[in-house]
Order: C-alpha cells, then structure tokens, then sequence
C-alpha cells in the first residue's frame, strides 16, 4: 500500500501560526467570562447581604408594630377605659331619647346618675393589674381632683331636652 504523500515540510508551521490568533481569542473569551462572572457573583452575594438586613429591619418593624397595636388595644379594653372614665368624674348615661326627623323626641330621656363609690382597697396595684400596659402610667391630673358626678348648679336648667311633641 502506498502511504500518501507529505506536504512540505514547513506546513505544518503554517497552519499552527494560523490557529494561533483563534486560541488566543477563546482564551480571552472564555477568561473574560470567568471574570464577569464572578463580578456578577459577587454582586448578586451582596445584594442577598443587603435583602437579609432589610428583612431583619422589617420583622423588627412588625414586632414594634404590633407590641404598638397591642398597648393600644389596652386602652380601649373595656376595663380600664371605664376606670379611666370614672377617674374623671363620668359616669354612665341612662336610657337616651331620639330626636326624629320631624322634630319629635323618641323616648323618654333621663339624667344620668353617678353609681354608688366602689369601696376603697387596700392592696397597691401595679399599673399592669389596671389594665395599662406596662411602663405606662396613669395620666395626671395636673393637680385637680375628678368629681365623683358633675352636677349642675343649684337653679341652672336640666342638661337634658324636655320631651316635646311635634310642631
């Protein structure tokens, strides 16, 4: 069998110089990639840092929210805001009357009455066993003492309309 013939003997360095702008082109090509890569690796990590942070700051936001709701729900708690009421001289209405459309009064209206003064205790309460939420305090009262019942003076008008019939 006959081996096919050889080119010349410099071919061979021909060809390699000819390849070699293309491997230095894939080279570059593929070491820039890496590069960007890890760039965008590195970005993509401190923006998790950064997402990780703000939902911490989120959850301590929520926390301080609620613990916020909470303490107002305290005070509108139906315990604690009738003592509140009470300190302050109110005290709870009667029946009430309805003024119609017309001008009628629906209903007989009645003066409130303050309800006999609870007995006084003994034991020292905390303002959390009043219902307040803690490190609060009661509000002041700048140096007056509630009334147990607002009562008009002697002679004024009652505070409550007289029932009159339609016009």
């Amino acid at each position: 069998m006959s081996t096919p013939p050889r080119g010349r003997p410099g071919g061979s360095a021909a060809a390699t110089a000819a390849r070699t702008p293309f491997v230095v082109l894939v080279v570059t090509l593929l070491a820039g990639g890496l590069i960007a890569l890890l760039l965008l690796n590195s970005a993509v990590n401190q923006d998790s840092f950064k997402l990780n942070k703000l939902e911490k700051e989120t959850t301590q936001y929520t926390d301080e929210q609620q613990q916020l709701q909470q303490e107002v729900d305290g005070y509108g708690a139906p315990g604690p805001l009738a003592e509140r009421a009470r300190e302050l001289g109110m005290v709870p209405g009667a029946n009430p009357a309805f003024l119609n459309p017309d001008g009628t009064v629906h209903g007989s209206p009645q003066a409130a009455t303050a309800p006999p003064a609870p007995p006084p205790t003994t034991s020292t309460t905390t303002p959390s066993a009043q219902g307040l939420p803690q490190g609060r305090t009661q509000p002041q009262t700048l140096g007056r003492s509630p009334s147990p019942a607002a009562q008009p003076p002697a002679g004024a008008p009652p505070a409550v309309p007289t029932p009159t019939t339609g016009r």
